[in-house]
């Protein structure tokens, strides 16, 4: 059911922004439809595992003082089929498919459907940190799968994403749906702009023996993100 839905004739209501733990749970949900439709990645989902090195990346250090108001354009070239929202663009590589999209996120599948990528935008209402973010992610996703935990060694890192400034971390847990499970992982950035008005969010979800492949595969689409909201 939509957190969002609001009875036909009520009067309008100001609009809602997704925060980043419902973008969270919407892209688990997407991965464990891929699931139900493919029976070989269930068997992939049961390996188990987690080697990581290195999650998302952050942009090198700028050499310029630190403090900018707000984000800017990836210095990536976007070239190819793109996916474009109010508040970003993403490129869609060859055999990666829009798995969903709206005003705010736009998720995508990989081409062997064993990993899912999020992006989102928005303004949010009230204002915000990126630690408050990322609290509210930890907080909701412990509350959903309860062992849930930084994965093994992994770091929580801050600095930026194409100029977003934010948190870095990387979370391991076991997804679980009906009578299957298996351990599961992302690798997750949220971010807020220079007075907390928008908040930016990407995610990389997939099995835990296979976040590192694609926290690799992700790589040049991850650095091809232009936020459009400042």
């Amino acid at each position: 059911m939509s957190p969002y839905y609001s009875p036909a004739g009520a009067f309008p209501q100001a609009p809602v922004h997704r925060t980043p733990w419902v973008l969270i749970v919407a892209a688990v949900v997407g991965l464990i439809v891929l699931m139900a439709g493919c029976g070989t990645a269930i068997a992939l989902f049961n390996k188990g595992g987690v080697n990581v090195s290195s999650g998302i990346t952050s942009d090198p250090p700028s050499p310029t003082p630190a403090g900018s108001p707000s984000p800017i354009a990836s210095p990536a070239s976007l070239s190819g089929p793109t996916a474009s929202n109010d508040g970003v663009t993403v490129p869609v590589p060859p055999g990666w498919v829009v798995d969903s999209k709206d005003t705010e996120q736009i998720t995508l599948v990989d081409p062997s459907t064993a990993g899912v990528l999020t992006v989102a935008s928005a303004p949010s209402n009230p204002t915000s940190t990126a630690e408050e973010q990322k609290n509210s992610v930890d907080q909701e996703f412990t509350s959903k799968y309860p062992d849930t935990k930084n994965c093994p060694n992994s770091k929580t890192t801050t600095g930026s994403l194409n100029g977003a400034k934010g948190i870095f971390w990387t979370l391991c847990f076991t997804l679980v749906s009906g009578s299957q499970s298996f351990p599961a992982a992302i690798s997750a950035f949220v971010g807020v702009n220079s007075d907390g008005s928008v908040f930016y969010g990407l995610l990389l979800l997939t099995r835990q023996d296979n976040l590192q492949n694609f926290i690799n595969e992700s790589a040049p689409i991850v650095k091809a993100i232009q936020w459009k909201l400042k």
